[in-house]
């Protein structure tokens, strides 16, 4: 199933844990197990929590708005240089309990994306930036502005869950993978406007961060 039309309230990430913790809280329940009981009925609200799938849309109707890919807090926005580019800097940091999937900034093309798989390691440990697992995803939008998001997984049991191709297209709002502890960096053009500040909770497929071709 593609993941862009994973629209169950729960992700089918999360049947197959589910349904396992599911079972395992029934057959405690039946058999009066009521310590094994609660702890599997706790893992169960947590799993349940963790790979909700709310449909989500935004308000905003302007074509060049960047939506946040990310549910998280925004906790810095710097100026960089990326491939000698001059571009902004949004780093978002989400939560276990914030909405785990990842969704397209705006209609836009895939122009490249990769993953590296590796550790789990807290973020304030220096090699978590070269160990860590990552993602990196190139969007371009119909106009030719890129934007680049990088994801960075941090201490939690839940890989990072990336399925797009080259080339493919998706639709703004559109899922496109699973986060579910990390840290994300979506670099805008230096043409871009941002419209949020450090502090600002934003939501996945909601919240405008910026707009291209407003400097």
């Amino acid at each position: 199933m593609s993941i862009q039309n994973d629209t169950f309230i729960l992700s089918n990430r999360g049947w197959l844990l589910s349904g396992v913790l599911g079972a395992l809280f029934l057959f405690f329940t039946m058999t009066g197990l009521h310590l094994f009981q609660f702890v599997f009925g706790g893992l169960l609200l947590a799993v349940l929590m963790i790979f909700r799938n709310p449909e989500r849309n935004t308000n905003e109707a302007e074509e060049d708005a960047v939506i946040s890919s990310v549910d998280g807090i925004v906790l810095s926005i710097e100026e960089s240089v990326v491939d000698e580019q001059k571009m902004s800097k949004i780093t978002i940091m989400n939560s276990l309990w914030d909405v785990s999937m990842l969704r397209a900034p705006f209609d836009s093309e895939v122009e490249g994306f990769k993953i590296r798989r590796g550790a789990s390691l807290p973020l304030y440990n220096p090699l978590s930036d070269t160990l860590n697992e990552k993602a990196v995803i190139s969007f371009r939008s119909k106009k030719g502005d890129e934007i680049y998001i990088e994801h960075l997984s941090e201490q939690n049991c839940f890989p990072i869950g990336i399925e797009l191709e080259k080339s493919q297209k998706f639709k703004e709002g559109a899922r496109y993978g699973f986060l579910g502890k990390g840290r994300s960096i979506i670099y805008l053009p230096s043409t871009a406007r941002v419209s949020v500040n450090a502090g600002a909770s934003v939501r996945a497929g909601e919240s405008v961060i910026g707009y291209l071709n407003a400097a």
